[in-house]
Formats: C-alpha cells, structure tokens, sequence
C-alpha cells in the first residue's frame, strides 16, 4: 500500500477527479489532503530555476546560515515570494475543503486540519473538525503564517492528549524542532520536507526520539537529499509525501508522482524497507 502523507487541495490546479485518476495511474491508494495555504502557484519550465533550487539545497546543506537568510525572505508579509513573483498566503486555512473532499472520495482522502494559532478561533475550528470522519491529524505552518513555534504549545497538548500527530512546515527559527519534542515527549510529530530548513542538524537530533519523522515531500528536495535523510535516520523514520499540486507547470496536468516516487525506489535498501517509507510508517502513526 502506497499512501502519500502530504499533499494540498487545490482545485484551481488540480481537480479531485484528477488527482485520484493520477492516484490510481501510480499505485497510491490514499493521501492525506492539507487545505491549500496559499493562491494557485504554476511552476515554469526554466533551467534558470532549476540551478537556483540546486544551490539553495547546496546552501541549506553546506551553508546553512547564508541558507537560512534566503529562506528567511520566501516569506514576508503575508505573501510567498519565488523566483520574482509573490503569491498571497492564505491566513486562514479552509478546512472545509479538506471536509468536502473526504466526503466526495471517503475511500482514498485522509483529512490534516490545519491550524493557524495566531487566529483565535483557529483552535475551536480544528478541535471541530477532528470529530470529523476521515481527519487524522493536525497541520502548522510557522513559517508561512510567521509565528514562533511556541504559539503551537495549546493544540500541541491537545494532540498529544488525543494521541494524533501533527505535521509541521518549519520556520528558521533558531533550534525550534526541539522545542515541541522536548517539551511533548509523547507528541507524534512529522516535520516537512525532510525537517527543512535544518536538515542535518534536525536528523542528528531527532534520530533518537522514537515519536518524530519526517516526510519526503517537495521540490525543495531530490533523491540525494532523500537518501541522506534515509542514511541519518533510517527507513523507519521518513514517510513518502509529494506536496503536490506544487510543482505542476499547467491547470490539470498529470501530477509527476513518478519522480517522488523514484527517490525511494532508488534507494539502496530492501523492498520490504521501502514498504514502510511508501506507507507502513505513516498507517502505523495514525493507527
């Protein structure tokens, strides 16, 4: 069984039809579907971006305070900033159109609830919609909506108490991926995009805490990055994602599961190994 634990609805770029059409067409038998965060965002063919993300990858990993400086500017203000265009960033997440979705396709779409702390009535909405059939967890974004991770404390305890993971996209700030295992030790949590922006200071940590994973998810990663983080944590630790419709170069086009997919096909461990990467570890989280 294929799951991908990371990916956003965006009917503007992707209709349901489709992507379950592309699901089946590669073997994924469930994703665990975020509302999207911000306005529709079509990548472009360009050599020119190519090499950028190459060296910011190479920065993250090498140089990671000159990374993390240019990290720092991807979002300000209220808006995404790529490759000289701005994309407003959606400050409240519409969790409803996680719901409509699980009721459209209940058999194939597993629900995050993603929160925003900074809105009062964000954690009233979440708690809600977790009584829901289908949702499993809860999602944050400190980086896009550009708070400490510390504003997290309150829906950290309450999934910890409920026994449901959350699934973070971190900010760069200092140390914050140890802020909620330290303080939550039973949290199940999942950091995105190979716990980007830290990477190898993120993996070292948390190798040892048997609550905390990351997902492959994004274009901020390739195969090497993957397989780095698989060497550094082991293979039951990573859980595949694709953080689509990300990525996609025109409105309905066939999402290229293929190439997420082949970062841990590639890899140089066992088919079983790899079963639980593709979907074992994330059944095994939310179970």
């Amino acid at each position: 069984m294929i799951v991908d634990c990371h990916f956003h609805v965006d009917e503007t770029m992707l209709t349901l039809g489709k992507m379950v059409e592309g699901m089946d067409e590669n073997d994924v038998t469930k994703t665990a579907i975020i509302a999207p965060m911000n306005e529709t965002m079509f990548e472009v063919e360009s050599t020119y971006q190519e090499n950028l993300q190459r060296f910011f990858r190479f920065l993250i990993l090498h140089a990671p305070q000159i990374g993390l400086g240019i990290y720092d500017g991807l979002a300000k203000d209220g808006f995404f900033k790529l490759y000289g265009h701005s994309y407003k960033i959606f400050t409240m997440p519409r969790n409803d159109i996680v719901a409509a979705a699980i009721n459209r396709f209940p058999d194939r779409f597993l629900g995050w609830a993603a929160i925003n702390p900074m809105i009062p009535q964000s954690l009233e909405e979440v708690e809600s919609y977790l009584t829901k059939p289908g949702f499993i967890g809860v999602k944050a974004h400190p980086f896009m909506h550009e708070y400490s991770i510390k504003a997290l404390d309150t829906v950290a305890a309450m999934c910890e108490s409920k026994g449901i993971p959350m699934i973070i996209h971190l900010s760069s700030e200092r140390d914050s991926y140890k802020y909620l295992p330290e303080k939550y030790p039973n949290l199940k949590l999942i950091y995105a995009h190979a716990g980007l922006p830290f990477w190898k200071k993120l993996w070292d940590y948390i190798k040892d805490k048997p609550n905390v994973f990351v997902d492959t998810s994004s274009d901020y990663l390739n195969a090497s990055i993957v397989m780095k983080a698989v060497e550094s944590l082991g293979y039951r630790k990573v859980l595949f994602g694709c953080d689509g419709p990300y990525g996609m170069k025109k409105f309905n086009d066939d999402f290229d599961y293929s190439s997420k997919k082949a970062w841990i096909e590639s890899l140089q461990i066992s088919d079983n190994q790899k079963e639980y990467i593709f979907g074992k570890n994330f059944i095994g989280l939310i179970d």
